[in-house]
């Protein structure tokens, strides 16, 4: 058998194929206003690069708003940039997102407005997310971060679960899109609100633990959204993962530049990503 001819045999039967890159098209377009010359110059070829680069990113830009569309969301692809989610999600996974508006999460009916209020005073957290006690044996104050387990929004109290949606919504305390998943949707008088969740967190993403300064001024800690997320703040759920495929922009984006600025990678640093 005669390998290289049965290979140039396949290509041809797999020709036309050709005809659904949009490169082809790309090609025929800049071969009409730029012919391809037998000894190019460098500005022959630089001509060449930009058209194809820039055509790139326009047909990126085209498949992402198509892509949207179809999805019914703004953010149909989200990259994992924390480790907060494993094991479910890693960091540098890339997540496609639906924009879904029926999400499913412990649903509770809470007899009052919530948009304006901190989940503290509405809502609590079993076992308290923060203990704090003091060593006997060297006087040092010790704090105990517990997994919450369950929470009580008015009268009702419920285990905490992952049988809910994973959401992306964007936090305006953290400044950065969070993939969290929903434990708790409250049905309120001013609309419908969501509590979140990361797998790896002990914690809800909206408790916030108060603290009283030596100044005497009070502060938040631990919290990454000081409010619940509101139906209209969701960008849509989790219904794809493509592992590890964001890596390159993780580390051209996060891990270089802080490794070059402290010495070391950082906090959430998992694996590859």
């Amino acid at each position: 058998m005669d390998i290289k001819k049965e290979y140039d045999s396949f290509r041809k039967k797999l020709s036309f194929l050709k005809w659904l890159d949009p490169f082809t098209y790309i090609e025929i377009l800049l071969r009409k206003f730029h012919p391809e010359k037998e000894n190019p110059s460098n500005t022959d070829k630089l001509i060449d690069n930009v058209v194809y680069i820039v055509s790139a990113l326009i047909l990126a830009f085209l498949l992402y708003t198509l892509l949207g569309l179809l999805l019914n969301t703004s953010s149909p692809m989200v990259i994992v940039s924390s480790s907060s989610m494993v094991p479910e999600m890693y960091r540098g996974d890339i997540i496609v997102l639906y924009g879904e508006k029926n999400l499913k999460a412990k649903e509770v009916n809470f007899d009052g407005s919530i948009s304006d209020k901190m989940y503290l005073e509405y809502g609590k957290t079993f076992p308290d997310p923060v203990e704090k006690f003091i060593d006997t044996s060297t006087g040092q104050i010790i704090v105990k971060l517990n997994t919450a387990e369950e929470i009580q929004i008015g009268e009702e109290k419920f285990p905490v679960t992952k049988d809910g949606d994973t959401i992306v919504y964007f936090s305006q305390y953290s400044q950065k899109d969070i993939i969290h998943r929903a434990v708790a949707k409250i049905n309120a008088t001013d609309g419908v609100f969501f509590l979140t969740k990361g797998a790896a967190n002990p914690s809800l993403d909206q408790e916030c633990v108060k603290e009283t300064t030596a100044t005497g001024q009070t502060v938040y800690l631990a919290c990454i959204s000081k409010k619940a997320v509101s139906e209209e703040e969701v960008k849509g759920k989790a219904v794809f993962r493509i592992p590890l495929v964001g890596c390159i922009k993780i580390w051209v984006f996060d891990n270089i530049p802080a490794f070059f600025a402290t010495g070391k990678l950082p906090s959430d640093f998992y694996g590859v990503c």
